[in-house]
């Protein structure tokens, strides 16, 4: 038996429509696999963005020596923004000055100034380092060659300071913590004046 002209259109038709499913679906593998690749890329560029928005930690351990004047606190207020932007440990650093003590004389007065120092540390941390981890420190003595010695020990990787900016015949005679400290620290030093 002979097949009619409209079956053959159909059987026709039925195969076209089978083709464009085919077409079909082999399109939506290909599309499916190019939205894969266009995700994967889109989420590689994303992290890629990110990456570039987090602050590269620079600084891991930032040593701030005081001395209690407005300089130094100036400094302080400059050390904790970078220990907060790179997450670093700040040490706050306080040299007493070295007394002397005469012979069969007492002793108390040094451990009362390095007390004293160490409880206006205390008050400046409970104020300024909400958030920072840190580190008070209390040492008697020359006040360069303590915070030099202290910044290798920590192995600090920076140094902020104030400067009282002395200049002439003073700092001649008084020489300059700040420069011995820029001149001798194995580390950058930030000061600030």
């Amino acid at each position: 038996m002979m097949a009619s002209s409209d079956e053959k259109d159909r059987f026709g038709d039925a195969l076209a429509n089978i083709e464009k499913m085919r077409e079909n679906l082999w399109a939506a593998e290909r599309d499916r696999e190019l939205l894969a690749k266009l995700r994967q890329a889109a989420e590689a560029r994303a992290a890629s963005e990110q990456e570039r928005r987090e602050p590269v930690k620079v600084f891991n351990r930032i040593l701030c020596p005081l001395d209690f004047e407005e300089c130094s606190l100036k400094a302080l207020g400059l050390a904790v923004r970078l220990a907060a932007q790179n997450q670093a440990e700040l040490y706050l650093l306080h040299v007493c000055p070295a007394v002397l003590i005469p012979l069969g004389g007492q002793v108390t007065e040094p451990v009362m100034v390095e007390q004293s120092a160490r409880q206006r540390l205390e008050e400046i941390a409970n104020r300024d380092l909400a958030g920072i981890r840190y580190e008070l420190l209390v040492t008697t003595g020359d006040a360069a060659e303590r915070a030099i010695s202290v910044q290798t020990g920590l192995a600090a990787d920076l140094i902020v300071m104030g400067t009282h900016g002395r200049g002439g015949l003073r700092r001649l005679f008084l020489g300059s913590v700040a420069e011995r400290i820029v001149r001798e620290a194995s580390c950058p030093v930030l000061t600030i004046r």
